[in-house]
């Protein structure tokens, strides 16, 4: 009898399980209010449940549309007119083979009701056509209105016949690391794909456009493939915080779990200079400068590695007319503490040209202050060169300290030829730079021109012994070095 009773009592009990499962139809209030709670953007704070993606879908996935553009051909054929951010980027392969128009796809979304959508910049670079299909499959033809290379943001604008689904602009800044995103894009051809992940890290400085400039990007782990580009990277308020931009593929067209995004406050200041003029006109120092390292910092004198240092003035600059120097190391602008060449670099392309900057720096030893009134930054295409690396000098010389791990020789005539230098340009070559050793360390590499140890022109290897044993007590020494067109400047240890 106990055991009747007890299957009985579980029957009833599965029975009401099962039953309660069982939905039954929505009263018109009812659905009224479930659609409500899913388009409502939830507050800030609130936790994450079962529901958080699907309600961000139903309320924002209209938002987001498909861009798909068209190229005619060019004279040297194939898609190398095309410029991407970078070289391991992949976008969509050309739809159709030999002289029939190129075609590629991307994603984007909706700033305004009037029309107008955010995107990626080599999304529709040299485009000739532009098509922008929407969640409902209506497709409108955009025209481009402004492209920035230097955050690979481009602004572009329909002409809408429905009304549209507008995407609220977030704050990227108060994104954290750990948190669930989500992105929606085009991937490979697929309108309005879901992927989900999470923030796996900021302040990736990664060069998009222009040399010497960079952006802090965002990296998430939420796929992103080839057609995502220029699609929104969204919180869980449904926000967007970042437009999805580029992937680390490792010789892969496809997601490799290393995505990144250009942060939406990095995008917001310049959409109306976009809209309005079509570019971004931005202050201008006329500098290379790069972080300051702890060792770096260190030959300053300084206990903490922010700050950068100046590695190279433009002629005719602002920065040259205001007597700003070669490794200089600033370490403040405007009353703000610089952490590190990212900082410096985005406060000064935030300001407008004709802005006066106040920079505290240390010079020799000591410290300064100058003030610069800034130029307009002006279009710079990146300029590189190569060393050949099969070729050897065959000119006897001393060799460099064995501890440092280098193995160097003086700049010869007819070695500053061959790896295409200008006459004025004295230093000694770094021939090879020993595994694991403090030269590597530093970052010296094969090919790199020392100029300058601890502020001393150097123009033999003997003379660069000498600077070394002299800073021997220091133990670290700044050296100046020419890398391909640029200048760099590193700390070499001198006690490991």
């Amino acid at each position: 009898m106990a055991t009747f009773f007890a299957v009985a009592m579980a029957t009833t009990l599965l029975a009401a399980f099962f039953q309660s499962q069982i939905r039954r139809p929505l009263t018109a209030e009812a659905r009224a209010t479930e659609l409500a709670t899913a388009t409502a953007t939830p507050a800030p704070g609130a936790p994450l449940t079962l529901d958080t993606f699907r309600n961000i879908v139903k309320s924002k996935n209209a938002g987001v549309v498909n861009i798909t553009t068209s190229q005619k051909p060019k004279a040297q054929g194939g898609r190398g007119s095309r410029q991407m951010p970078f070289p391991f980027f992949q976008d969509d392969d050309p739809l159709g083979p030999g002289q029939q128009n190129q075609r590629a796809g991307g994603s984007g979304f909706v700033i305004d009701a009037d029309g107008t959508i955010l995107t990626n910049r080599h999304v529709v670079d040299e485009a000739d056509q532009i098509s922008v299909t929407l969640l409902s499959g209506k497709r409108y033809d955009a025209k481009v209105l402004g492209k920035d290379s230097r955050t690979d943001v481009a602004v572009i604008k329909i002409e809408p016949k429905e009304p549209l689904t507008v995407l609220e602009l977030g704050d990227s800044e108060a994104a954290e690391v750990g948190e669930w995103v989500m992105a929606i894009g085009s991937p490979f051809g697929f309108g309005n794909s879901l992927s989900v992940g999470v923030v796996s890290g900021k302040g990736r400085n990664l060069t998009l456009g222009q040399q010497g400039t960079g952006v802090d990007m965002i990296q998430t782990d939420a796929a992103i493939n080839p057609g995502n580009s220029g699609g929104p990277l969204m919180n869980t308020r449904g926000q967007v915080i970042g437009i999805n931009t580029l992937i680390i593929t490792q010789g892969l067209a496809q997601n490799a779990g290393v995505g990144f995004s250009v942060p939406i406050n990095v995008a917001k200041p310049i959409i109306p200079q976009l809209k309005e003029k079509g570019k971004v006109t931005r202050g201008w120092l006329g500098v290379q400068i790069q972080s300051a390292s702890e060792d770096l910092a260190l030959t300053f004198k300084r206990d903490s590695a922010q700050g950068v240092l100046v590695t190279d003035v433009t002629k005719d600059s602002p920065a040259e007319k205001s007597g700003l120097q070669l490794e200089d190391y600033i370490f403040e602008v405007d009353g703000r503490l610089i952490k590190d060449n990212s900082a410096l670099t985005s406060y000064i392309s935030g300001l407008s040209p004709n802005t006066t900057v106040t920079l505290k720096l240390i010079r020799a030893g000591v410290e300064k202050t100058v003030r610069i009134t800034l130029g307009t930054f002006p279009d710079v295409t990146p300029a590189s060169s190569t060393v050949d690396k099969d070729e050897e000098d065959h000119i006897s010389d001393e060799k460099a300290a064995s501890h440092l791990g280098l193995d160097l020789q003086t700049l010869s005539p007819s070695l500053r030829e061959r790896i295409d230098l200008p006459e004025s340009v004295r230093g000694v070559v770094v021939r090879s730079v020993e595994a694991g050793g403090a030269a590597e360390l530093a970052g010296l590499a094969r090919g790199d021109v020392i100029i300058m140890v601890a502020g001393e022109e150097v123009s033999s290897v003997k003379e660069f012994n000498a600077i070394i044993k002299k800073l021997a007590p220091a133990k670290v020494a700044r050296l100046r070095v020419r890398r391909a067109d640029s200048v760099i400047v590193v700390a070499l240890r001198l006690d490991r």
